[in-house]
């Protein structure tokens, strides 16, 4: 009878904790979309996208160029999506970590990526609002920053990204990024 009173009690405080773990987690997918011009000029076309919490630290890396992740171009190029390397700490980061988040150069037009509420150690984010960044290279050290806030949690939101753009005179030395939007939808 006490092996089954301290069984019953045992998955009752198991199921306890599981859903106490649920609750704060979320799950669902964000949706980072933006349009990709490439600009024709040596030391342009880098780019990274990351997300942040709300206290500015680093949570996941979604993309980034091969030739800046992969192949260490930035260091050949420190110009190279700076705010990214810092914020990720690429240069300790293991070699399957950088293959896992580089890729090819997108082709130009509108690209989307998903962000599973996964962070880099895989576990599942508490529900709150999330940075998403979007980093780009017109040329040399002209770069454009994006980023915006997206709600996670239980309800679908969306956002729309503001530019900054580093030195201010990026401003007019070309475009490499637009439209920068992310939309958030919870799991059923």
């Amino acid at each position: 009878m006490k092996r089954t009173i301290l069984l019953a009690l045992s998955l009752l405080t198991f199921a306890s904790l599981v859903a106490s773990a649920q609750a704060n987690s979320s799950s669902g997918i964000v949706t980072i979309s933006y349009r990709l011009s490439h600009p024709h000029w040596i030391a342009s076309n880098k780019l990274a996208v990351w997300i942040e919490n709300a206290h500015g630290a680093f949570v996941k890396t979604i993309f980034a160029t091969d030739f800046m992740a992969r192949r260490k171009g930035y260091i050949k190029r420190p110009q190279s999506c700076p705010e990214w390397v810092k914020a990720s700490g690429l240069a300790n980061l293991p070699d399957a970590s950088i293959n896992a988040i580089s890729s090819a150069t997108q082709k130009p037009g509108p690209i989307e990526l998903s962000w599973n509420c996964i962070d880099a150690n895989g576990k599942s984010v508490a529900p709150g609002v999330y940075t998403y960044k979007v980093e780009g290279n017109i040329s040399w050290e002209k770069r454009v920053l994006w980023d915006g806030k997206i709600d996670v949690g239980s309800k679908p939101s969306t956002s729309t990204g503001t530019p900054t753009y580093i030195p201010d005179s990026a401003r007019t030395a070309g475009t490499i990024l637009t439209e920068v939007r992310a939309k958030f939808r919870p799991s059923p």
